[in-house]
């Protein structure tokens, strides 16, 4: 046996498995296979925001888990994409960081945490001509800049409305 193709085998394995977020990107394609809109977005984003409530809201862990998963999902959809296909549906990761910025350094309660989740949602299916235009940025970081804006615009909204409830 080759070890240089069991060794191929395993990064790659492990690459598609980091990038679908323990292949969940990969269910929809299972459940529903001739359809374009799969929610795998939303399955991404479900899971880094299930993830976010065992995370601290900030502090030194906080910042070192989140730039470490940001420079990981941009090192694993670079990759992952040359596999699939350009910002394949497969490739969750970056609605799991997406949503990690959305909710950075905001309360980990309710309110402002289904905030943070709802608001990505919309800014990343919006897109919008600034989602568009980061997206175009090479390899990995096309795939993961917009999911960050969308993640820096849900963030400010946030703020912005629960300043204006008076409640950060």
């Amino acid at each position: 046996m080759n070890n240089g193709t069991s060794f191929q085998k395993a990064i790659r394995f492990f690459t598609l498995g980091t990038a679908s977020v323990g292949f969940i990107g990969y269910i929809p394609y299972r459940l529903i296979p001739f359809s374009k809109w799969k929610g795998s977005g939303f399955l991404g984003t479900l899971a880094g925001w299930s993830l976010l409530w065992l995370i601290p809201a900030q502090g030194t862990l906080f910042w070192t888990l989140l730039f470490g998963v940001l420079f990981l999902s941009v090192w694993v959809s670079h990759y992952a994409e040359k596999w699939l296909t350009y910002d394949d549906p497969r490739i969750v990761i970056d609605e799991l960081i997406g949503v990690w910025v959305s909710a950075a350094l905001l309360p980990r309660t309710l309110w402002p945490m289904l905030g943070a989740f709802i608001l990505f949602r919309f800014f990343d299916v919006l897109k919008g001509p600034w989602g568009r235009w980061v997206a175009r940025l090479p390899g990995g970081f096309g795939v993961v800049a917009d999911d960050i804006l969308a993640g820096i615009l849900a963030n400010v909204c946030v703020r912005i409305l629960y300043w204006i409830h008076g409640y950060i």
